[in-house]
Parts: C-alpha cells; sequence; structure tokens
C-alpha cells in the first residue's frame, strides 16, 4: 500500500476520517507523500494540507490521473458531473472506491465506461479511530485483488465486510448513519441528567463513559444486547423502570421507522 498513490476526490468528514486513519501511525497504512485530496474549496483544501501533511490540488485531472486508488467520497448528488469529469483521467487498473450513499456500482461503471474495477463501501465515521464499520460490495469488473485491497484498507480501521450490493441499504441504515443514533442518545442522556440537577460537566461525562463503557462491554463479552440488558435489569429497580417507559411508547417502533426511513433515502439517492 505504500507504494500506491492514493486520491481523495471529496474532502468532507468521511474522507478525512479515512486520511486520518490511513496516517495514524499504529496502522501506517500511506505515507503522506503518496495521498492526495481533491475538492472544490481550496479554503478546505489548504486546512487539509496544514493538519495532515498530504498533496491537495483544486484540479480533478491532476488529482487523479496519477492514482491508484481513487476515493469518490463527494456528496451523492454530485457524483454525476464528478464522474464524468474524472473519466477522462483515470489510468488503467486504478481502483475506484466509493464510499458515496446510494450510488450504485453500476451507475459509476456505466459513467466512467470502459472495464473499470469499482468497489463500492458504506463505512462510517468511527473508522477515524480505528472502530468502524465498513460494508463492501463489488463492482462487475473488480477482481479478488480489488477486493482484498479494500478489505485490508478498512479492516485496519474496524470491522469490514463482504456483501452482497442490496444489502448495503440496510447497513447503511444500521451503521453508516449509527454513530448518529449514539450520539443523539448520548447528548438525550446529558440533557435529561442535566433537567435531574447534575451539572453540565458531570451530566457529559457520566453520559459518554455509560456509552463507551456498554459499548466496550458488548464488543468484549460475546453476550447479545438483549442478555446483557436483562443482566443490568433488576426485578422493580430503577432500570427496569426506565425500560418499562421506553416499552410503553413503543421505543422499538420509532428505531424500527427510523432505520426504515435512512434505508429508503439510501434506495432513493440511487435514482
Amino acid at each position: 500500500m505504500h507504494d500506491k498513490v492514493i486520491t481523495f476526490v471529496g474532502a468532507g468528514n468521511m474522507a478525512q476520517a479515512i486520511i486520518s486513519a490511513m496516517l495514524n501511525a499504529d496502522l501506517r497504512l500511506a505515507r503522506p507523500k503518496k495521498i492526495i485530496c481533491n475538492d472544490i474549496m481550496q479554503e478546505k483544501l489548504d486546512a487539509i494540507k496544514d493538519k495532515y501533511g498530504i498533496y491537495v490540488s483544486a484540479d480533478k485531472s491532476e488529482a487523479v490521473s496519477e492514482a491508484d486508488i481513487i476515493f469518490l467520497a463527494v456528496k451523492p448528488q454530485n457524483i454525476a458531473q464528478t464522474l464524468e469529469e474524472i473519466k477522462p483521467f483515470i489510468k488503467k487498473g486504478a481502483l475506484v472506491i466509493s464510499i458515496a450513499a446510494g450510488i450504485t456500482t453500476k451507475f459509476i461503471e456505466e459513467s466512467l465506461g470502459g472495464e473499470i474495477a469499482v468497489v463500492r463501501a458504506m463505512p462510517n465515521t468511527p473508522i477515524a479511530v480505528g472502530l468502524g464499520a465498513t460494508a463492501l460490495c463489488s463492482g462487475k469488473f473488480a477482481d479478488t485483488e480489488d477486493l482484498q485491497s479494500a478489505k485490508f484498507i478498512f479492516g485496519a480501521m474496524g470491522i469490514s465486510r463482504l456483501m452482497s450490493e442490496d444489502k448495503i441499504d440496510a447497513v447503511t441504515a444500521l451503521s453508516g448513519s449509527g454513530p448518529a443514533y449514539v450520539f443523539y442518545l448520548c447528548e438525550l442522556m446529558q440533557n435529561a441528567g442535566e433537567e435531574l440537577g447534575l451539572d453540565k460537566m458531570n451530566a457529559r461525562d457520566f453520559a459518554v463513559q455509560t456509552v463507551f463503557g456498554a459499548g466496550k462491554m458488548l464488543a468484549e463479552a460475546g453476550a447479545d444486547a438483549a442478555v446483557l440488558r436483562q443482566n443490568v435489569t433488576s426485578p422493580n429497580g430503577t432500570t427496569q423502570a426506565a425500560l418499562k417507559y421506553f416499552k410503553s411508547q413503543n421505543l422499538s417502533d420509532i428505531v424500527l421507522k427510523a432505520m426504515e426511513q435512512a434505508a429508503q433515502r439510501s434506495k432513493e439517492l440511487s435514482k
């Protein structure tokens, strides 16, 4: 990987999370001088160059022409124009990895023309701290080596799984958007703690540590979430009182319907 030129077309939060993970001292997936970031906003590129020490360019042809691996990290609504702009400059044998939500490998292949190796990825932002979850699927022309390259990159940043493309919308709703659900719950817990009399700092610290600790237990205990929930729920205790109210408000239906909305939006973005 160290000898490959890696270009990011788009410099949003996810692109920067991947760049940060690649340059992490423990992972060392790539060298700064082998990474190029492209974006239309020069101010953003200047900040990224200062932060990560990588090359940046507002010129797509310059950024893409020498790339061995191209990350498509633009917004879904901009993907068609972006593909049209980079199409003439992609070198033979390059691997295109798309992290654009809802955009199919078929659409990318047809837009670029030729036998372009495409891998679609749905990562989430915890890859920045080595704890991400990424689903991968391959396009028509991606071979085993292409898939292994993508799996190696994302596997070093957490877990990565190969699956059929028809499952990606569900993964988007679960883990792709999932960190925001957890952040929102933590935010609500903190706010509730303040309403119950805690100061802001303690409410935040206890909420964050609770989410962190519970996640670590889930990852390391090897038990289902339902089992761990039952283990901390004493009959007629405080936890049961809270869970009883959650159930009375149909929290499970709310979560399901919210994730259905996320999955549906992912499908809509492909049209």
